[in-house]
């Protein structure tokens, strides 16, 4: 395999050292060491950072802080010269809970820049699409030294290599227990350094605050001052290697005025491409479409790559394990039903002493043919490859003695899930090597099969078995759950979600070219609901229809028993004839106060949803079930069963107006339940928003004061968030 710049990386440099750390207690402590030696310039980028995380544990008693927080605020009180820059993703409100608040509290790094120390500079990133985060995770210090890979300076990030279940040190700031977690960082200088300077200080002019000077230097040969200061590397890390050329790759999504940019997804289907021996993967997802293509390929060909991949038993809390574990287990499914010559290997590391908690796997770490290596913060997921942002590194052991550091790296980790000193691996690789049949895959083969179920144990480990093992990971798929469970592309987008895309995911792109009826009775509906729409703009109709005068009118009826039958009755009528559902939202909300209107209008939309789904039903069925095909059979199948999820999809990024699609689903015989039960799930937030919404603007009417003006745009904002939140409960960004 080749690196490419412009194809599958951004660019190519050199690495004076490389140097990679396994598990926290490694690269909290190193980390520590650097930011120690720091003088001009640290600079993070972020998708999650807590002050009161303890690097080291205990303290090492060398008279600094052993809290991230602390330290850095000793730093900047010492050192004059001394600026911090941090990028933290503006993350989504589903993770609140989780994070250290910027409110409240005196973190270093607080929201307002009057509470935080002059010199330390700090941005929210919200300069990416909806759904889509910054996921990059870099620390540079100085323009001489940068960190890069899987590990944010979060709560729940420290543990050992040995990942015991009963770890005294492995508590979070509160003092609270977690299980355990395993990740691994690389850390480079040199010339490669400074690119990923630069990398930083074009992601902080994109966030919205310039390019300071000092960060301008970090992309420099000059940067690093030639005054007799200390080295930032750390003294107690051996490098890995050195002078070695090291590849950069980046997701970027289409955002604004920037184009899109997917190196990441590249260089992970040139290296299973060119991959021959053995595929070694660690990560915390396997929900790619492009990486599950490409490894299915792979197990396709006669003779083909080992694969080995190393996942979490669950990659979360219980709505985590019903979406992307689901959408894991239905691409394991598929590789194992091509996996016809056996050489997919798929393991989850098990620590019998942990019960019912299990060991994260968060590493973004692949090898291939013990030559390239390959690690960052993509997960192999869709948003990594095309909505987050991302940053991988990789490097080919051009040279034997590179290539012999990759193999240790890789023996060292699979020992460490196995129990086993590295030696051990070796010897039972080499054993299995000096069988002079097959191939180099087979002698692969047969160094796996032993690895993997010599020491397997039983299927109730005994209580306070401390070892580790790798257990095959069976996927398990509920049929009902993985009926509802819509397109993966919904859960795990790789792309921002739009109507258009959704349409495309949701109905599919294929059409069937006997399909002329379909087509002009698409067109009959189009030229309808445009007659329509010039009705309402035009014509006297679209004054009648205006939401004050509409309020004014009605708002008799609040007082009448009549009142909620005669709108209830009104907002069907008017939906069947194709009003705008959001114009009758907004009227009912008008009419009545916010919390009855925003009930009255929610059960409108679900019977008007139900009536319109009864029309399409006993007027089209036949006909759909006899010719419908193409795009509107895809759809029928999709809706079918993707169910309620796939509703509720389409509820909050309509692909249709809301008449049409009522009358599409009761005439492709989508399921009744999961139609109503995605419909009010689907329109409830929009619903709330709205109410909101109308009680600010009537009182803006009345009188403009600053509450009534806070009304509308909390109204706004709380419509935004409650979409995002809406879509974040449908998959969790790590």
């Amino acid at each position: 395999m080749t690196l490419v710049p412009g194809h599958n990386c951004w660019r190519v440099e050199t690495a004076s050292r490389v140097g990679l750390c396994v598990d926290g207690e490694c690269y909290f402590s190193m980390l520590r060491q650097s930011l120690i030696a720091a003088r001009r310039c640290i600079a993070i980028a972020a998708w999650d950072i807590h002050s009161r995380l303890e690097l080291v544990r205990p303290d090492p008693g060398d008279g600094w802080p052993t809290a991230f927080g602390d330290l850095l605020t000793r730093l900047l009180d010492l050192r004059h010269e001394l600026e911090i820059f941090i990028l933290l993703w503006d993350y989504a409100p589903i993770y609140a809970l989780e994070r250290e608040p910027l409110f409240f509290g005196e973190v270093p790094w607080h929201k307002d820049a009057k509470k935080r120390h002059p010199r330390l500079h700090f941005i929210l990133d919200d300069q990416h699409p909806l759904l889509g985060s910054q996921h990059q995770k870099l620390v540079l210090i100085d323009g001489a030294l940068a960190w890069s890979g899987g590990f944010d300076i979060s709560k729940w990030r420290w543990d050992s290599e040995a990942h015991r279940a009963d770890e005294p040190r492995r508590r979070d700031p509160d003092g609270d227990p977690y299980p355990p977690f395993h990740d691994l960082q690389l850390l480079l200088d040199g010339a490669a350094a400074r690119a990923l300077g630069e990398l930083f200080a074009e992601r902080w002019a994109r966030a919205g605050g310039g390019v300071p000077s000092v960060l301008q230097a970090q992309g420099s040969h000059h940067s690093v001052d030639t005054e007799a200061r200390s080295d930032p590397w750390p003294e107690s890390l051996e490098p890995l290697l050195r002078e070695q050329a090291i590849g950069i790759a980046r997701t970027l999504p289409r955002f604004k005025e920037y184009a899109e940019v997917r190196e990441v997804e590249q260089l992970y289907l040139d290296m299973i491409a060119a991959a021959r021996e053995l595929i070694y993967i660690e990560n915390q997802y396997l929900t790619s479409r492009a990486v599950a293509d490409a490894l299915r390929c792979s197990l396709s060909r006669p003779e083909g790559p080992q694969i080995l991949i190393i996942l979490p038993r669950e990659t979360g809390h219980w709505l985590e394990q019903h979406t992307m574990d689901l959408i894991r287990a239905r691409l394991l499914n598929e590789l194992q039903s091509v996996d016809q010559h056996g050489r997919l290997h798929c393991v989850y590391p098990d620590l019998p002493a942990l019960g019912d908690d299990c060991l994260m796997v968060h590493a973004k770490l692949m090898i291939t043919d013990d030559r390239v290596l390959r690690l960052g913060s993509s997960n192999l997921s869709n948003r990594s490859m095309g909505l987050d942002s991302e940053c991988d590194l990789c490097l080919i052991g051009e040279s034997e003695a590179a290539r012999t550091q990759i193999q240790q790296l890789r023996r060292r980790l699979l020992g460490m899930f196995l129990w086993r000193s590295p030696e051990e691996v070796a010897h039972i690789e080499q054993d299995a090597g000096a069988v002079a049949s097959g191939t180099a895959s087979a002698r692969w083969g047969r160094a796996l099969a032993r690895l993997l179920d010599d020491e397997q144990p039983p299927k109730r480990a005994e209580a306070g078995d401390e070892r580790l093992y790798l257990r095959v990971l069976e996927p398990e798929l509920d049929p009902e759950w993985n009926r509802q469970l819509p397109d993966e592309r919904l859960i795990d987008p790789d792309r921002s979600l739009s109507p258009d895309w959704v349409g495309d995911v949701v109905v599919g792109d294929e059409l069937e070219p006997q399909a002329r009826w379909r087509a002009l009775f698409g067109i009959g509906l189009v030229l309808a609901f445009l007659v329509l729409a010039a009705l309402w703009r035009w014509t006297p109709v679209g004054d009648w229809l205006e939401p004050q005068r509409l309020a004014e009118t009605a708002r008799t009826l609040t007082h009448s028993a009549w009142g909620v039958p005669i709108v209830l009755t009104a907002f069907v009528i008017a939906s069947l004839v194709a009003v705008p559902v959001t114009l009758l939202i907004l009227v009912t909300t008008l009419v009545f106060d916010p919390l009855l209107g925003a009930l009255i209008a929610l059960v409108a939309s679900a019977i008007a949803a139900v009536g319109g789904y009864g029309i399409g039903h006993y007027t089209g069925a036949k006909t759909a079930k006899k010719r419908l095909g193409g795009r509107l059979g895809e759809l029928r199948e999709r809706l079918t069963k993707g169910g309620i999820f796939t509703v509720v999809t389409l509820r909050i990024v309509p692909v249709a107006p809301f008449a049409v699609l009522n009358l599409l689903a009761g005439a492709l015989q989508v399921r009744f339940r999961d139609y109503v039960l995605g419909t009010l799930i689907g329109m409830a937030p929009g619903v709330i928003a709205m109410a909101l919404f109308s009680e600010g603007l009537l009182k803006l009417l009345g009188r403009t004061d600053m509450r009534s003006l806070a009304l509308v745009v909390g109204a706004v904002v709380l419509g935004g968030g409650l979409l995002w939140l809406g879509h974040r409960m449908l998959r969790k960004h790590v």
